[in-house]
């Protein structure tokens, strides 16, 4: 007769399992540590491309004088000597240098008129401008901005 015992005990079952790895708790924190750095940055991130990126200067209302001020420079009611940047002809200083009020130089140009100012020179980029007002109330659109 042959004895043939097909159980090797529970040594040999707990040999074949893989052995487990767990985390130390150094582990844990650079884990923890690498987490926190990736929520930041999203947090960064969300906060720049979601928040706008200039305020406006002014609130509309604080706009009235400096459009009184552009209104009587175009209409000639306020004293803006010419000045001449080509031959034969002459702009108002106001058109190409803009001219203060408060502390702050404003620029304006008439669209689809002849205008001098920086932005229509091409001396400024649009984004380095900010545009404060665009009045298409009159016969010719107004767009008022400062230089940032």
């Amino acid at each position: 007769m042959i004895n043939i015992s097909t159980h090797q005990g529970e040594h040999a079952i707990a040999d074949t399992t893989a052995p487990v790895r767990r985390i130390g708790p150094r582990g844990f924190k650079l884990l923890l540590a690498g987490e926190l750095l990736l929520l930041v940055g999203v947090l960064i991130w969300a906060v720049y491309w979601l928040t706008p990126q200039s305020t406006p200067y002014a609130p509309s209302t604080d706009l009235s004088v400096v459009v009184e001020a552009v209104r009587d420079r175009v209409s000639g009611a306020v004293d803006d000597p010419a000045i001449e940047v080509q031959p034969g002809l002459r702009v108002s200083e106001s058109n190409l240098r803009g001219f203060r009020l408060g502390g702050t130089t404003y620029f304006y140009y008439l669209e689809g008129a002849a205008n001098f100012d920086p932005l229509s020179r091409g001396d400024v980029a649009d984004d380095q401008v900010e545009i404060l007002l665009r009045d298409t109330s009159g016969p010719q659109t107004l767009v008022i901005y400062r230089v940032l």
